[in-house]
């Protein structure tokens, strides 16, 4: 029978308390939530969770951390399973890997509102690497479908950020849609407050065809002119005076 060691109870109880913490700042957010709040969730006092993880500062910090390495461990197993596959198949694994991170994970939760709140405790080199890997995998992706002419040119970092954030903000607010409202509560209605397959299929979709070679029969529109509002008072104003 295998004995569990110091290093092993120590392990738990570090676990134990990154689970606690996360929910916390899940809910509440790094403002919201107080060290003698994690303290009492985790069932310990104030001094041995201070004497595992440290202050409250260095455990959001290692709370960020952590959801990100379960991230990009998912990312890397996607990336690494991808070298076979069409660029079609690439985007559409890469899709539907992003929105079982998002699913799966309490990130967002966190991530978000530390965004919101200008990023002050955010792990700065965590972050990037996160975003590289997603540009990476992403860049490949899009170079692989031009090669090929099946793909167009396109920003890898903006594209990443954008898949991401189609899940990122689904999970976020679908809750709080009711299916009958008359504001897109057909959506709500058709893929779930969760993220559902149904969703990733349309987000594919709709990126093959953001990626797709335009047809070259079309003329592209120009940027329209945006007429100055206080000019055109000032004209209005001014016609006005003649008139009268």
């Amino acid at each position: 029978m295998k004995r569990s060691g110091p290093n092993n109870k120590r392990k738990e109880k570090i676990d134990h308390i990154l689970k606690k913490a996360t929910e916390a700042f899940s809910q509440k957010g790094y403002d919201g939530v107080s060290a003698d709040d994690i303290a009492t969730a985790a069932g310990m006092s104030k001094r041995s969770m201070y004497y595992y993880m440290g202050d409250k500062d260095t455990l959001y910090r290692a709370v960020v951390e952590e959801i990100e390495s379960g991230a990009k461990v998912a990312l890397k197993k996607t990336m690494k399973q991808s070298d076979a596959l069409t660029p079609h198949e690439r985007l559409y694994k890469y899709i539907h890997a992003i929105a079982q991170i998002v699913k799966n994970n309490e990130i967002h939760s966190v991530i978000v509102r530390e965004l919101l709140s200008n990023n002050t405790f955010l792990p700065q080199c965590s972050i990037e690497e996160s975003i590289g890997l997603i540009c990476k995998f992403i860049d490949e992706t899009i170079e692989e479908g031009v090669k090929e002419k099946v793909f167009i040119k396109a920003n890898p970092m903006v594209s990443g950020i954008m898949i991401r954030s189609v899940f990122v903000y689904w999970r976020i607010v679908a809750c709080h849609i009711n299916k009958d409202s008359k504001y897109y509560g057909q959506y709500v209605a058709k893929y779930g407050t969760e993220i559902s397959d149904a969703l990733v299929d349309d987000v594919y979709q709709m990126f093959v065809r953001i990626l797709s070679e335009p047809n070259p029969s079309v003329e592209p529109k120009m940027k329209p002119k945006i007429r100055s509002k206080n000019r055109f008072r000032y004209r209005l104003i001014k016609v006005r005076k003649d008139a009268a």
